[in-house]
């Protein structure tokens, strides 16, 4: 792992240091993989850290005394807050959310693969929220646009004069019949998404750990079927199914256990070209494959029957062992309310501009994460590069200006195609968004070692302080 000065004293000076390391030990033919990653990770990230430290403003900050209102505290709440903090240093910022503690969910899956302890993911929500920020540790009962308020489940009333909504989904597991969060862990079933929203905690990734365990030992003495299911709709974390689907084929592929992935829609990937290159992967694992149109309807968990729904027709397929991504939703208050979606697929999503953010029919409402009204853009670095928007025009807006600065659709997933190897897709719905100039479609180690080894810290120490 990388030494813990890297994470908390990012300067050019020390960047060179480690770039002069890695050139000594390439001279004398000792360069490793782990030391030209921590060159290309350090590099990287001073240089993020360097563009992002400051506000990114095309407007200069707001210094007017004006109260902002964040509700969730998610990714998105969390880093919104840090940097509206800078672009708006007079406000009275107050974020609303019940969780005492705050969760790195994309940890979830190495902690069911045991490369991380649960303990890695989680830290007090009060020790990482920005200086300054009030919180209030109530949930939001209810919004009220037209009076610039909202209530609280404490019956306290809130004013406003500006509000940010990032209060993510929820998982629906009881949208499959037969099913509800009670049964994960369960009668051979798991899901490493199951989190308890108010209070930050999550046992999923502990859930599937054991799970795996479970498969092992039955995978000795007899064939095992394993079926894994994503649901219709839009759902956060993109490309998590694949991890469970790549890394326990590998981790299993000597046993007798088989791998089936059932989608939904009938796209291995939302986008093509990666879709093409995790294909080629799945053709290449002996003990795996896909089935697309599939939609899980109904769980018989005694018997151990999934019930799908295929051209309008039921198909029975019976399981060993089965990891559910549940259906996803917004939260009640929100599908309920005058700022939701009205009809159609994102109905009940937040009723955002897809670029400035900006809700559409309360301009002093701006939106950002996994809550908002847009296909894509439901992961961890979606809601960096949202926040970063939403600084920039939330500031302007105070300012009576016109909202400056545009969302690109920008969506992450590092896929893990196998152990020691990710796919780091970045992408929106029409093009490729690499960050990196290396080829996309190549898996790399370095990828797995910024996901393993980096990312969680630079999560915790810069990105919840609206650093990169």
């Amino acid at each position: 792992m990388l030494s813990r000065w890297v994470f908390y004293d990012i300067t050019e000076k020390n960047t060179m240091k480690i770039l002069s390391k890695g050139m000594a030990m390439k001279n004398s033919n000792r360069l490793t993989r782990r030391d030209a990653m921590k060159a290309i990770v350090v590099t990287s990230l001073f240089g993020a850290s360097k563009l992002n430290a400051a506000p990114k403003l095309s407007v200069p900050s707001s210094h007017k005394r004006v109260r902002i209102v964040i509700v969730g505290g998610g990714t998105g709440g969390m880093i919104a807050s840090a940097r509206l903090r800078r672009s708006a240093p007079n406000a009275e910022i107050i974020l609303i959310a019940p969780n005492a503690t705050h969760l790195y969910q994309p940890g979830q899956t190495f902690v069911a693969f045991g490369l991380y302890n649960q303990a890695d993911n989680e830290r007090p929500t009060a020790d990482i929220l920005e200086d300054k920020v009030k919180w209030i540790q109530e949930s939001v009962t209810a919004f009220n646009p037209q009076k610039n308020s909202l209530k609280t489940d404490k019956d306290r009333e809130i004013t406003y004069d500006y509000l940010v909504v990032a209060l993510g989904v929820e998982y629906h597991y009881e949208a499959i019949k037969g099913l509800s969060k009670e049964m994960i862990g369960k009668d051979g079933i798991t899901s490493v998404y199951l989190n308890d929203t108010k209070t930050g905690k999550s046992s999923g990734g502990e859930l599937t750990k054991e799970w795996f365990a479970a498969m092992k030992r039955s995978a000795r003495e007899k064939p095992v079927k394993v079926l894994l299911s994503e649901p219709n709709g839009a759902i956060k974390g993109v490309g998590t199914s694949l991890d469970i689907l790549f890394l326990g084929s590998q981790m299993l592929e000597n046993s007798k256990a088989v791998f089936t992935f059932t989608k939904a829609d009938k796209k291995l990937f939302p986008f093509d070209g990666f879709a093409k290159v995790l294909k080629k992967r799945l053709q290449q694992q002996k003990n795996a494959t896909a089935l697309y149109g599939h939609n899980l309807i109904e769980i018989d968990s005694k018997r151990k029957i999934a019930i799908y729904e295929v051209d309008d027709k039921r198909i029975k397929i019976p399981y060993d062992f089965i990891h559910i991504v549940p259906p996803m939703q917004t939260p009640k208050v929100l599908r309920d309310s005058e700022l939701a979606i009205q009809r159609g697929e994102q109905k009940g999503y937040l009723d955002v501009d897809a670029k400035t953010l900006q809700h559409k029919r309360y301009k002093n409402i701006f939106g950002l994460g996994d809550a908002v009204g847009l296909p894509l853009g439901k992961t961890g670095g979606s809601a960096q590069q949202q926040a970063i928007v939403i600084q920039d025009n939330l500031a302007a807006v105070i300012e009576g200006m016109k909202p400056p600065m545009e969302y690109n659709g920008y969506t992450v997933a590092p896929i893990k195609t196998e152990f020691g190897e990710v796919l780091l897709a970045e992408f929106n719905e029409k093009e490729l968004l690499p960050t990196f100039m290396l080829s996309p479609y190549k898996p790399r180690w370095i990828w797995w070692g910024l996901d393993l080894h980096v990312m969680r810290h630079a999560y915790f120490s810069l990105m919840m302080r609206g650093m990169m």
